[in-house]
């Protein structure tokens, strides 16, 4: 018979249990994470579950209305009087996570699409949606043209456009999957899911205009395991770095993609409980070659995400998403040769609902930090389209270029700056009030992941999840 879980109890047994942990345990720092695990991982058994009484699977407002009513903060107000567009050639790019300004006046996009690898194992046994491939025709790195910024023009947001970048010199047995990328004068680091393919790793390229030539590439797999890497901070010398990893060893993927499976989640949501700080900064010096060379530093995270080092190189930011920080590092070499020693500068916190992704440093030194939530429809947002790319393995190529994905709902996404002076200073730590706040039931966007100013003042926000870059600017 037909019977399918009804969507209007199970919203009301989840809102009930998050009511009851928020109260009983507002402060404890498992508490976001775990409400988080449950409802994604509750959303993705109603799905199935529904389906295979004959019923149809619950939409996804259903979850996204869960996720309002398990969120007792409440969050920023949006900006007012802003126009926000989606940069032509980018609107069917599904995530594009991270921005970062060229020396010649373009900026570089990552293109990670996140729920067509992490969450396929097997993807490499289909051509079609073999996107990280290197016979794929889909480019994982992407240039905006900083010429195209006239402001003041009333078409302004269309003359800003995407292409792909040319890469020269990559090594045809290793694939591109892109997440973090970091530049230092012409260089640019890049964090590369390589899997089955190539490995966990950093490559570096010299960067001219839409050109990107590589320069190498090292592989940290038996470090770090498989998936684990985040983001990467090149230091001034352009080949050593910092890079942080966002899963723990017990989290980390296979070899051929994200774990599956109920142990794996059972994994998950023991360490949303633990509390316990397992991810790490990786810095590895100049001229390495495998992560011999390579060293984990202390303090552990509990989820390290965006990293940036300061315009005059001496000290580093990290985001503790989970922790919902942002950590200052003076970094102190005592030999170049040797792993350096992070002392604590100082450190500011973000106010619930919202969690910090990428941080940014501009040429001014100021720190920028894209910032997401909350936390619970981050991650319904997320279970909901892994459920759309699991459609997505049985269609054509055709038909996917006009599937849509489920839009993001209840979610916020939020930009703060801290200037030069105090992100570099001896002072007491900044204060974080969002610069910018967007509304994802108003503009379709949510999931921010980075966030970067344009010459002309306008905003450029890119999502791990969401399709395209989307520029703001006030009316």
């Amino acid at each position: 018979p037909n019977m399918p879980v009804p969507r209007s109890l199970m919203i009301l047994l989840l809102a009930l249990f998050s009511r009851t942990l928020v109260t009983t345990h507002r402060e404890l720092c498992f508490f976001d994470p775990l409400l988080a695990y449950v409802l994604s991982l509750s959303a993705r058994v109603s799905s199935s579950v529904s389906t295979s009484f004959g019923g149809a699977s619950s939409g996804p407002s259903s979850w996204f209305e869960a996720g309002a009513l398990m969120s007792s903060f409440s969050p920023p107000a949006p900006t007012p009087s802003l126009t926000c567009t989606r940069v032509k050639s980018t609107s069917r790019l599904y995530g594009l996570e991270d921005i970062v300004r060229a020396p010649k006046g373009n900026y570089i996009v990552s293109h990670l699409d996140l729920p067509a690898v992490y969450h396929h194992p097997d993807v490499k046994k289909d051509p079609a949606v073999a996107v990280g491939m290197p016979s794929s025709s889909t480019p994982r790195l992407w240039s905006l043209s900083k010429q195209d910024f006239e402001p003041g023009r009333e078409d302004d947001a269309q003359e800003l456009s995407a292409a792909p970048c040319e890469i020269k010199n990559w090594p045809k047995d290793v694939a591109l999957i892109p997440h973090g990328i970091s530049i230092r004068a012409d260089v640019l680091a890049v964090v590369n899911h390589a899997y089955s393919k190539g490995g966990e790793r950093i490559e570096r390229f010299r960067v001219d205009g839409r050109t990107l030539r590589h320069l190498g590439g090292i592989e940290l797999s038996s470090l770090v395991g498989y998936g684990t890497l985040n983001a990467v901070a090149l230091l001034d010398d352009g080949e050593s770095f910092l890079a942080t990893t966002w899963l723990p060893p017990v989290l980390a993927h296979g070899k051929h993609g994200k774990q599956s499976g109920l142990l794996h989640q059972v994994k998950e949501i023991l360490y949303a409980l633990s509390g316990s700080p397992h991810t790490r900064i990786v810095w590895c010096r100049a001229g390495a070659k495998s992560a011999d060379s390579c060293r984990l530093l202390d303090p552990p995270c509990r989820l390290c995400n965006g990293i940036a080092l300061s315009k005059s190189g001496r000290r580093i930011f990290v985001a503790d998403s989970l922790r919902r920080t942002i950590v200052a590092f003076d970094v102190k070499f005592a030999d170049p040769a040797e792993p350096p020693k992070l002392e604590r500068a100082w450190t500011a916190s973000l106010r619930r609902p919202l969690y910090p992704d990428n941080v940014r440093v501009d040429d001014k030194g100021d720190l920028y930090i894209a910032a997401c939530g909350p936390v619970t429809q981050f991650l319904v947002h997320q279970s909901e389209l892994h459920a759309w790319t699991d459609k997505l393995m049985h269609l054509s190529p055709a038909e996917r270029l006009h599937a849509k994905p489920p839009s993001p709902t209840h979610d916020i996404g939020a930009a703060f700056v801290i200037p030069a002076d105090q992100a570099e200073g001896e002072g007491p730590a900044p204060s974080l009030t969002p610069s910018i706040v967007l509304s994802g039931d108003e503009i379709g966007f949510g999931s921010f992941s980075s966030a970067i100013r344009a010459d002309d003042g306008s905003w450029l926000f890119g999502s791990f999840a969401d399709a395209g870059v989307l520029r703001c600017s006030a009316q």
